[in-house]
């Protein structure tokens, strides 16, 4: 099989059982569920936590990246910023990643991700629940996020410290105290 060849093999592979397993696979060894905190000053805690699903691969490898797309029916290919040599799929949808993501890898569970992917799905959870919008929660929600660094190779651009330091945030708990 030339390069051609293998290029076009996924343009009309029929998704199945098999294959699902297999792409969980993929992501098992190339993807990632990263959790970003984004200062935000105009929100209660000036803090946003943010998941996403993501998984990058050479651009010669990219017809893997539409038949994940095509499996999960979401996320979006582009270029990697500062890579031209690698296209991403990302999803950045809670909603999403909450019906149709979470379900795709509950249904074919990763091996080596697998405890990153349940700490992902518990923070998912409670956001949806809103309970970043609570003091205790956000604290709780924050330190999942953290736990889930721990076992990832992800840096932080805000510590744990930083976060829970922030003037707006104990200026919305002294407020909240008077």
């Amino acid at each position: 099989m030339n390069a051609a060849q293998g290029q076009s093999a996924g343009k009309n592979l029929e998704l199945n059982e098999e294959i699902f397993h297999h792409l969980a696979g993929f992501v098992d060894g190339e993807g990632a569920f990263p959790v970003q905190t984004r200062k935000t000053p105009w929100t209660k805690f000036g803090f946003t936590i943010t998941p996403e699903f993501k998984i990058s691969q050479h651009k010669d490898n990219g017809e893997i990246l539409g038949i994940l797309q095509k499996a999960l029916d979401c996320g979006k290919i582009s270029i990697k910023s500062g890579q031209p040599n690698q296209l991403v799929l990302v999803e950045k949808s809670r909603k999403n990643i909450t019906e149709k993501v979470i379900p795709f890898f509950q249904k074919y569970p990763l091996i080596v991700k697998q405890r990153q992917f349940q700490i992902f799905s518990e923070i998912v959870k409670k956001l949806n629940n809103n309970e970043q919008f609570t003091k205790e929660g956000f604290e709780n929600i924050l330190e999942l996020v953290f736990q889930k660094n721990k076992e990832s190779k992800g840096k932080r651009k805000y510590s744990k410290d930083e976060i829970l330091n922030n003037p707006q945030r104990l200026n919305v708990e002294a407020n909240n105290k008077l």
